[in-house]
């Protein structure tokens, strides 16, 4: 199965579409990289049930060194019916990112990856070409420096929306999905009335987005269309099973009065 295959079978049977992000931070967590592993099987063994993904961003693995990379080969094998998406927004000239798609989907054996759309389409397609991996391509981030370039005009549509256009045109394998932040509602909705494509959603909860009005926005009847992220109100909080569960319900929640 492909990953959106498989991500659309496990958000049916779960009835969900909440991803977790695990990213660990060493001024939170003790112990350095084993720490961090311990903390965040943890966090896997008390969502499983509640997630269709998990998210681990490179960075807050790499910073713990070579260790850092064994405790997040590790932490894969742990859930291995849950998929894992590496968050790593790489971007590149074409050997360098044949060489990232290398790290990421067989040396890690990730389900799917960000990727950076700025180096054009040949630099994409060094990890579109895995047919059975997913790839999403960031197009409006969730941080306030978002309007600085990605709403720039682009021969009369800002910049985000060509980002779209050129992700589409790279679906050839039904592996292609949108990074769309959730503090921007509206651009969600303007990428959504362009693009089928399936939408992940980060910036729910710390970043303060708005989740009622992004799954509005990006829901289209695909249990792929939406997949929302949480990081650290899941990954810090006291109870993260009841704060995965509460997110959860609340999503179905704007879905079920979508439908």
């Amino acid at each position: 199965m492909s990953f959106f295959e498989r991500l659309r079978a496990l958000a049916k049977e779960r009835d969900t579409m909440l991803c977790v992000g695990l990213d660990p931070d060493p001024e939170r967590i003790a112990g350095g990289a084993a720490g961090a592993l311990r903390h965040c099987q943890e966090i896997v063994r008390q969502t499983q049930e509640q997630v269709c993904c998990y998210k681990p961003n490179s960075a807050f693995w790499e910073q713990y060194g070579p260790d850092g990379w064994k405790a997040l080969l590790e932490l894969r094998t742990l859930a291995p019916e849950t998929p894992f998406l590496f968050d790593g927004k790489r971007g590149d000239m074409g050997n360098t990112m044949r060489a990232y798609a290398i790290t990421v989907f067989r040396t890690l054996d990730m389900d799917a990856a960000t990727v950076n759309p700025y180096l054009g389409a040949d630099s994409l397609e060094e990890f579109t070409r895995y047919e059975d991996r997913g790839v999403y391509v960031l197009c409006r981030s969730s941080n306030p420096g978002a309007t600085d370039l990605q709403h720039l005009d682009a021969s009369g549509r800002p910049l985000y929306a060509r980002v779209a256009e050129l992700a589409g045109r790279l679906n050839t394998h039904s592996n292609v999905g949108l990074v769309v932040g959730a503090t921007a509602p509206n651009e969600i909705a303007d990428v959504r009335r362009a693009s089928p494509l399936p939408f992940l959603i980060p910036g729910i909860g710390a970043q303060g987005g708005d989740l009622e009005g992004s799954v509005r926005a990006a829901w289209n009847g695909d249990p792929a269309s939406c997949l929302v992220s949480a990081s650290r109100s899941v990954l810090f909080t006291e109870k993260p099973s009841r704060e995965a569960a509460r997110l959860k319900d609340a999503i179905n929640a704007v879905v079920g009065a979508l439908r």
